[in-house]
């Protein structure tokens, strides 16, 4: 009997061969689908900022008619000009572009062996930090990119702000709104147009259409081309990067162009006209804030040449009036006698940011600024306009908001009487659009200094009902008015007579408007607090 061959089964190591080869290609599949894929980037954020807009306007394409520059009259045409309604219905609305991520998630805090834990509060901290600094050591006042030690604006910080003190999606977006038109309507050499700003979108407008928008006078436009840089500052933006560095770039060498090489004022003698103290005051601390948000050490110079002037042009009895000492003026300047409040509101914001940038404000003139606030603030909180001269004893909401706020960060106690009557005062007189045009009642400027008052008063006697009720009336009057559609998508209408007029009409409203809703994080209560508190001794004798 013959043996049969085997019959060998080859379908086995066919088949165990294709399955390996399966499990390595689904293997490699499954890698490659999975390194696609971005992670949802952590931050501090807790709620959903939905439309956000400000693309630089260096990207954007602006079809201008043909011989109509910015701040000048567009030649006549054949066509009659369209009505501001007609060129608004027609003016598309811009699309809204992603906003770009600039905070990082706040580090977790790590165990080191050989540290101890610091269970002291904020306050104690800073407090510590401020005296080290002083002592010689090099805590506490240190400057660096995203606002210094006083702002919520840096990285990791921004979204903290929002949720800590109120602030939501909706408020952002109505920022970056803001900011989105304001950035639309710079002119090209880096200023904001007093009187013309509205030739970006009406290329061909006539006077009537001019007014209907707002102008103001050219000599505001470095005053208001500083209000303009706050805005963006507040929400962090600097001129180095994020999506506006090209408008904060503009605005910075617009304004560095118009300081003087002799004594550090802003505003240029060959100029056809005259800048006043009130622009130079606006542009020093716009210049002085942009520091506190990059640490560009370029800045440095610059900046302490317009604070040394602002410091010198400070009158005998405390304050500061329009006039500039120019160059040309030396021998022949008369010192003015008269001290206007809305004026020195602005130099001492920009004194109070000095300090921040470790610039030592010498005790003369804050003996000086403590006696003029103590001057122009009646027994009632009310506080005079000015104490001679155009609008001499004038009194309004505005006016006892500035006179709190450059109190309270001048050093004077939160539980003085004269801070308690001005906060009861405001917080019965909260935000409300029906109101802004009464040049004495609740106006955009006012809501500006009252808000930073409300939120430094927080942590004080009834302060946190009285922030959450100011709170809720900002945001619903600022976010119930705010433009949504056309040519003036995100800008704010001018409401009374001094944003209609002089200062620089829709530019000046929606600047001031969007700095109320940067309140949330441009400040941190506590760290001014802490600082406001070395100045106490300016109050003693109260």
């Amino acid at each position: 009997m013959t043996d049969r061959p085997v019959k060998r089964d080859w379908r086995t190591p066919v088949l165990l061969t294709l399955t390996v080869h399966l499990m390595v290609f689904t293997l490699f599949i499954n890698h490659r689908l999975f390194s696609l894929i971005e992670p949802a980037p952590p931050g501090p954020y807790t709620m959903q900022v939905g439309e956000l807009v400000g693309s630089d306007p260096e990207e954007d394409v602006q079809e201008n008619d043909e011989g109509a520059a910015p701040g000048e009259e567009a030649a006549t045409t054949g066509q009659s000009s369209a009505s501001v309604s007609e060129a608004f219905d027609t003016e598309p609305t811009p699309e809204p572009t992603e906003r770009p991520i600039r905070d990082k998630p706040v580090e977790a805090a790590t165990d080191t062996p050989g540290e101890k834990e610091d269970n002291r509060s904020l306050s104690e901290k800073l407090q510590a930090s401020v005296s080290n600094a002083s002592s010689g050591g090099n805590g506490g006042n240190s400057v660096g990119a995203g606002g210094g030690a006083h702002g919520l604006r840096g990285e990791g910080k921004h979204g903290a702000g929002l949720a800590r003190h109120g602030g939501s999606g909706e408020t952002e977006d109505a920022v970056h709104l803001g900011l989105g038109w304001l950035a639309k309507v710079q002119d090209s050499d880096g200023r904001w147009d007093s009187d013309g700003y509205m030739l970006n979108y009406i290329p061909q407008a006539t006077m009537q259409e001019r007014y209907a928008e707002g102008v103001g006078m050219s000599r505001n436009d470095i005053g208001l081309t500083g209000l303009c840089m706050l805005a963006f500052t507040g929400a962090g933006y600097g001129d180095h990067d994020g999506a506006y560095k090209q408008t904060v770039k503009r605005a910075r060498e617009f304004l560095l162009g118009k300081q003087r090489v002799v004594d550090g004022g802003f505003g240029l003698e060959a100029d056809s006209f005259k800048v006043t103290m009130y622009a130079h005051s606006l542009a020093t601390f716009a210049i002085t804030d942009l520091y506190l948000v990059t640490g560009d050490e370029t800045l440095r110079t610059p900046m302490r040449r317009a604070l040394e002037y602002l410091l010198s042009m400070q009158g005998e009895g405390g304050g500061w009036d329009y006039d500039q000492r120019y160059p040309s003026q030396r021998d022949k300047y008369v010192p003015s006698t008269r001290d206007d409040l809305s004026i020195s509101g602005w130099a001492i914001m920009a004194l109070v940011a000095a300090r921040e940038a470790n610039f030592e404000i010498p005790p003369e003139n804050l003996d000086r600024l403590a006696m003029y606030l103590r001057d122009c603030t009646r027994k009632d909180g009310d506080a005079v306009y000015a104490d001679e001269g155009t609008r001499s004893g004038d009194r309004g909401k505005g006016m006892m908001a500035v006179s709190n706020v450059c109190r309270r960060l001048l050093g004077e106690p939160a539980d003085s009487l004269t801070q308690q009557r001005q906060l009861k005062s405001m917080a019965d007189t909260p935000p409300l659009w029906s109101d802004a045009g009464n040049v004495h009642g609740s106006t955009m400027y006012y809501w500006y200094y009252a808000s930073i008052a409300m939120l430094l008063a927080r942590d004080g006697d009834g302060g946190t009902d009285r922030w959450r009720q100011w709170n809720i009336a900002l945001k619903k009057t600022l976010l119930d008015n705010q433009v949504k559609s056309g040519a003036r998508r995100g800008s704010f209408d001018p409401v009374g007579h001094w944003a209609r007029n002089n200062i620089g009409g829709r530019v000046y409203a929606t600047a001031i408007c969007v700095l109320n809703l940067e309140i949330y994080y441009r400040y941190e209560p506590e760290y001014l607090r802490v600082r406001a508190s070395e100045l106490g001794h300016l109050w003693d004798e109260d």
